[in-house]
């Protein structure tokens, strides 16, 4: 039932966020149903499926073809630089922590949202997902009244910030 209820909040958020940019393409739609898969899915299990990630992918590069070079390159640098600083991240996390911080699927996701998003378009992607988690962490500090240092322990799915931040951005961007 919980899962019911996941996948119906995330097609009202998703599709009142959609009502902005109609008509939407078979990629919008396409990319909708994806993210919408890797959120609730990551946000039950703390994993992101790697058939979701690996169709995102391909869908990335098969949603460039046919791009203006600059867009193309655009989305090509997005696909390699951004899990390359994920994982980079998660690394010295791991090194520094001595725990894992971000999971592997975060680094792979972030190859299919640099692909559709592009370099600079995925900055927005990590900027709101980052101040999003932020502002729950902060919500469940003050609504579980306990310190925010205690709910930075809290083991918390960041793949579901990252996708519904991606598919704001390609939206407002007009990067489908």
């Amino acid at each position: 039932m919980q899962t019911f209820r996941l996948i119906f909040i995330h097609l009202l958020v998703y599709g009142l966020l959609a009502i902005t940019s109609i008509p939407l393409g078979w990629s919008a739609a396409l990319l909708a149903v994806l993210l919408i898969w890797i959120s609730v899915w990551d946000f039950l299990t703390f994993e992101i499926p790697d058939l979701a990630v690996l169709i995102l992918t391909l869908s990335g590069v098969f949603a460039l073809y046919g791009s203006p070079h600059s867009i193309l390159m655009d989305g090509i640098v997005g696909g390699i630089l951004w899990p390359l600083m994920f994982w980079i991240v998660a690394e010295l996390y791991l090194k520094t922590r001595g725990v894992h911080g971000l999971g592997f699927g975060d680094v792979k996701l972030m190859a299919g949202i640099g692909l559709w998003c592009g370099a600079y378009g995925t900055i927005y992607v990590v900027l709101s997902a980052a101040l999003a988690g932020l502002l729950v962490l902060s919500i469940l500090a003050v609504v579980r009244s306990t310190s925010i240092g205690d709910i930075g322990q809290s083991k918390v799915a960041f793949g579901p910030f990252l996708c519904l931040s991606a598919w704001s951005v390609c939206l407002l961007g007009g990067s489908i």
